[in-house]
């Protein structure tokens, strides 16, 4: 770290150079120690040592603090004259000399005098506790096996797929956590008769965390040769062996239990099982190791499921209430259902609860099971948490303190990876590599292994405007393990109406708290606290006792997630603090005391109303990540950032008029994730811009380049000599480019190969440029925005041959989203040639407010989403009609349609929809002349039914002049008309026979006096919405009928309605069985 080796000449200056280096010897030392406790659970010498390692660590903390600060002093202008006033304040040195040699002796006292009692009783270091290695082998009972017929099937077709026999040998992984059922589908599929037929050989060795080649290779022949003498170690002889028994031989070989993440190793194995063997062979491995499939696999693995409620109340009930127990009363069955729920599916969990409760009779110990920690009845019977301990305890020493710092978290908490690695590296449990560069991607090592070994689960990429971001879950059991293992030491809250719940030996703390206490004295009470972490955000400040402000100073918080209002000066004393988050506050400045936290290493102000930054930033030395995200009132930088060697993550830089804000400042920094480079528009010189190197930072993912406003259009800046010398890396995945006023866009986008790599790409606020350049030649873009382009009249799309190294006659090749906002002069979007093939992956489509636009080369054979803004060119009763119906027979595969804001729709549009034969979801919104009627008024309304086969919901709001609903299929199951003053009656009618339609909602239609006559035929009629519409007074009879079967009904601002509706009206007794319903401004039900 920063710091290290002006700590060093710190203390030899002050002569506390060897004690301090005793203390770091003993710590390290101590935390041996304290994984031998934790081992074999010496609880009393595990406090005692965490609380000596607690103060060591503090202790050379403010050491490394302190050498900092003298340093950042000494290169400030007028540091001599701080000298001096230091010298009468805690900051003198033979102050701080006498205050460290104290809290030095006492700390080494306290180590010295736990070692001696240590000693005294004969506490030593020991190995691994001897345990009976667990085996498995290949018998299972059927009878005793629920839910797992239908992937036994899927596994049993896969190992005897016909094209397998064509392949030399496959290896399929089964993939779960311990506990889930690995091994027993792998028997079940090991001993089913059309396996044991199909393969001339069928083998099962259990391998454990000793992947061993000569043990496993003794253990297949001793299976092959029913028990036969294995007895020499010779590899050659053992290989020469197993030949001899595999040779020509289609054969099944299931490996339990693999640990193995060596690829070597496992090669080594393969290169002899496959040697001779018969095509069609088949290996079988079982792992709770995504990664150890990875290695293995060459079939796709079979992740294992948990069991459904429903199999897993079958499994239970089968282990709780067997043939020899008496049959359970109901309210037995109702507990133990709610009890086979909690086990999450895991059928060893399952089992052993079971067992457990088959010999409790009384309710009342099986309310205690059902409404406590499950977890606890498991763990004494010792069936299911060993077998998840037994991965724990497989992991390295500062892997096993990131999972058990997880129980921070509460159950099924999403849990962002960068966030997590952040927070571990600010309590110090990520260990020294030899870069400190790289101890970020040790975190992700480490992050990766609980993965691959189940820790976590549900990983996922979410993609972002700024980029994506991984996500992950850990499963109940899981959590569970962690809270365990962590102790009193890790605590998750909802909320903290009552600190006492709270363990005090707490060191890492995290609250959900949307009902903020009048006081927080958490500080406070915990002044020992490492992590305090306020996770909610969209809920007001979440206010700290201002007593608490002052003991910030004498704080050991490493971590703290905080919404504040405004920032107290203290938190500038917060010496040991590593992150720092302080998101969605409502503060406009930061203290200059910020400056002063040399150790921060992570720094988040995303979403808050920052408007500067602290000017002595660059003496935060040790900082690696600023967030910036959505600070939309930041105008001004601090001078020195780029003097932070170790920013990685700068999410916003601004260029600013005056003095700090240089784009300069970005050159040496090595940049990656996000950046949002702003204020382009005062950058005054190209050289400056060339200076930043942008393409050489290649650990960038996603830039976004953005100018200020012009005066007006065909007002030109520097512009395009600026963006030209802005080459992004070519790495790059997510582009964006605002408010840029060149004419023409870079030598290097039209080249498309530096940004071949993109992903996503917004081009807005352009408006002088009248081209754009070649989007559909980049091979991955998946998500295409363009907005305000006001210049662009037409979009042509050239071949792809003209693009260097590329044959393509594919435009978009890649392309799922695509989004055209406000070109208001945009006119045609077409094809040069007609042999182009365009969009083969488009999902979503939007036009809006693009008035004129009435083609697009859209040929999207997937294309399910379509929205449509101010569309006015797209209706056929235009001169262009023609060209409208070819744009709209683009869509066979539609299934959402949204027009908005259309005031060209005035019909209902028969000829544009009819080749809308997929369409699901209609909805038509704020077009002001649209009356749904049909345009020629002599044909019947029968022209338009069935000519939306497949519509199931139909919603029309803030249609002013709508009169007529006219229903265009019979599949229809929502219909929603809101807002629509002039529907009477009459222009209703053909909702009458929908007798598919379970949802109805009327609101805001204030002709509307009477129903429908025949109103007969709605016998699925579940949901219906009757909203300020105050001339209607009673329901037809068809209605009625149906109101007792109804879910919900809602009436509001009906008086007469609502009055029938009541206790003591006409409808009540029709009205009181429904179990949702809101008549008025009363609830009942």
């Amino acid at each position: 770290m920063a710091g290290d080796s002006l700590t060093e000449q710190l203390c030899r200056m002050r002569g506390l150079d060897k004690n301090r280096r005793k203390l770091h010897r003993q710590l390290l030392a101590i935390q041996q120690k304290i994984a031998d406790a934790e081992e074999h659970g010496e609880e009393w010498w595990l406090k005692e040592l965490e609380a000596a390692a607690h103060v060591a660590v503090d202790v050379l903390d403010e050491f490394q603090y302190e050498a900092l600060r003298r340093n950042a002093i000494s290169q400030q202008p007028g540091s001599s004259a701080t000298a001096i006033k230091s010298f009468f304040t805690h900051e003198n040195p033979a102050v701080f000399r006498y205050n460290m040699s104290n809290k030095l002796a006492k700390v080494l006292e306290k180590i010295d005098e736990i070692v001696t009692e240590m000693n005294k009783f004969n506490f030593t270091a020991r190995g691994p506790a001897t345990s009976i290695e667990r085996q498995t082998h290949s018998l299972v009972m059927e009878s005793d096996v629920i839910g797992r017929d239908g992937e036994k099937e899927k596994i049993v077709h896969e190992v005897m797929d016909p094209q397998r026999k064509r392949d030399n040998i496959s290896v399929l992984a089964i993939v779960g956590m311990g506990g889930l059922g690995k091994t027993t589908l792998a028997q079940l599929v090991y001993n089913d008769m059309r396996v044991k037929t199909h393969f001339e050989l069928n083998l099962w060795v259990y391998v454990s965390s000793d992947f061993d080649t000569i043990h496993i290779i003794k253990s297949i022949l001793e299976v092959a040769t029913n028990g036969g003498d294995v007895s020499t170690s010779n590899k050659e002889v053992l290989q020469s062996r197993l030949r001899g028994i595999l040779d020509m031989k289609r054969y099944l070989l299931v490996l339990d239990d693999v640990w193995n993440e060596e690829k070597d190793k496992w090669d080594e194995l393969r290169t002899i099982l496959f040697s001779g063997a018969s095509s069609g062979s088949v290996i079988i491995v079982t792992t709770r190791s995504k990664r150890v499939a990875s290695i293995m696999e060459t079939l796709p693995s079979h992740d294992l499921a948990s069991l459904t409620n429903e199999d897993s109340w079958r499994l239970f009930e089968k282990r709780a209430f067997g043939a020899e127990v008496k049959e359970p009363t109901d309210e037995l069955r109702t507990i133990g259902k709610t009890i086979a729920c909690k086990c999450v599916g895991l059928p060893l969990a399952l089992k052993a609860v079971g067992g457990m409760m088959r010999t409790k009779t009384e309710v009342r110990y099986w309310r205690v099971i059902s409404e406590s920690n499950i977890l606890d009845g498991l763990q004494s019977t010792g069936n299911v948490l060993p077998v998840l301990k037994l991965s724990y305890d497989n992991l390295p020493s500062h892997t096993k303190q990131c999972f058990a710092f997880c129980a921070i978290f509460p159950q099924d908490y999403v849990i962002e990876r960068e966030t997590l690695i952040q927070l571990w590296m600010a309590n110090d449990f990520i260990p020294t590599v030899a870069s400190i560069q790289n101890l970020e991607d040790e975190a992700r090592h480490i992050f990766y292994e609980l993965y691959w070994g189940s820790f976590f689960q549900d990983m996922e990429e979410e993609e972002t405007d700024y980029g994506s971001k991984i996500k992950c879950k850990m499963h109940d059991l899981m959590h569970d393990l962690a809270t365990q293992i962590a102790g009193n030491k890790c605590s998750n809250k909802l909320e903290l109406s009552n600190p006492r719940i709270i363990p005090e030996e707490v060191h890492h703390l995290s609250i959900d708290n949307k009902k903020s206490p009048e006081k927080n004295n958490v500080l406070k009470q915990f002044p020992a606290i490492h992590t305090y972490l306020v996770r909610q955000t969209y809920y007001p400040a979440y206010p700290l006792e201002d007593k608490s402000f002052s003991l910030l100073k004498s704080c050991s918080l490493r971590a703290l997630q905080f919404k504040f209002n405004c920032l107290p000066k203290e938190l500038g004393y917060m010496k040991h603090i590593r992150y720092l988050n302080l998101s969605w506050g409502k503060f406009e400045t930061l203290p200059e005391t910020i400056s002063t936290l040399y150790n921060l290493q992570t720094l988040i102000l995303s979403y808050s109303n920052v408007q500067a930054l602290p000017k002595e930033m660059r003496n935060m030395v040790n900082l690696r990540h600023l967030f910036l995200d959505y600070c939309e009132h930041l105008k001004h930088m601090p001078i020195g950032l780029g003097q932070l060697k170790y920013l990685q993550t700068l999410t916003k830089y601004v260029v600013d008029s005056g003095r700090g804000g240089c784009i300069k400042e970005l050159k040496n920094l090595n940049l990656c994730g996000h950046m949002s480079l702003c204020g382009l528009d005062n950058v005054k010189d190209r050289e400056d811009a060339e200076t930043v190197n942008l393409a050489a930072k290649t650990n960038l993912s996603s830039l976004e380049l953005l100018w200020g406003p012009t005066d007006k259009k065909g007002a030109t800046r520097n512009d395009e000599a600026v963006l030209e010398s802005l080459a992004p890396p070519n790495k790059i995945k997510y582009f964006a480019i605002d408010g840029y006023s060149g004419f023409d866009f870079p030598k290097w986008m039209k080249e498309t190969l530096i940004v071949r790599n993109l992903i996503r790409l917004r081009l807005e606020e352009c408006i002088n440029c009248v081209e754009l350049p070649p989007v559909w030649k980049l091979p991955l873009l998946e998500n295409l925005y363009l907005g305000n382009l006001e210049s662009l009249v037409h979009i042509v799309l050239r071949s792809c041959e003209q693009v260097v190294g590329s044959e393509s006659k594919i435009s978009f090749p890649a392309l799922k989203i695509l989004m055209v906002n406000s070109l208001p002069n945009l006119e045609s979007w077409h094809e040069e040639i007609s042999e182009l093939i365009g969009f083969p992956k488009l999902n979503k489509l939007v036009i809006w407010d693009c008035p004129k636009l009435l083609s697009v080369p859209i040929h999207a054979p997937i294309l399910r989403k379509l929205i449509i803004r101010e569309g006015n060119y797209l209706f056929s009763y235009r001169p262009t009609k023609v060209l409208a119906l070819e744009f709209w027979k683009c869509f066979v595969a539609l299934e959402t349609l949204n027009i908005f804001s259309s005031d060209a729709l005035v019909f209902w549009p028969v000829e544009e929809f009819r080749s809308l034969k997929c369409l699901k979801f209609l909805d038509v919104r704020s077009c002001r002349n649209f009356t749904g009627s049909l345009q020629v008024s002599s044909l019947p309304t029968s022209c338009t039914e069935g000519s939306l086969p497949r519509l199931e919901s139909l919603y029309i709001r803030d249609c002013q002049e709508l009169v007529e609903v006219l229903v265009c299929s019979k599949s229809l199951k929502f219909v929603g008309i809101i807002e629509c003053p002039k529907i009477s009656q009459e222009g209703l009618v053909e909702l009458t026979n929908l007798t598919e339609l379970r949802s109805l909602k009327l609101s805001s239609c204030t002709k509307w006096r009477a129903w429908p006559e025949n109103m007969e035929h709605l016998p699925s009629l579940q949901h219906l919405w009757i909203l300020n519409c105050p001339g209607i007074e009673s329901f037809p009879e068809g209605v009625q009928r149906r109101l007792p079967s109804l879910q919900n009904l809602w009436i509001r601002n009906c008086p007469a309605l609502e009055r029938r509706c009541t206790s003591g009206g006409d409808y009540w007794h029709l009205v009181s069985p429904i179990p949702d319903k809101n008549i008025g401004i009363e609830e009942s039900g």
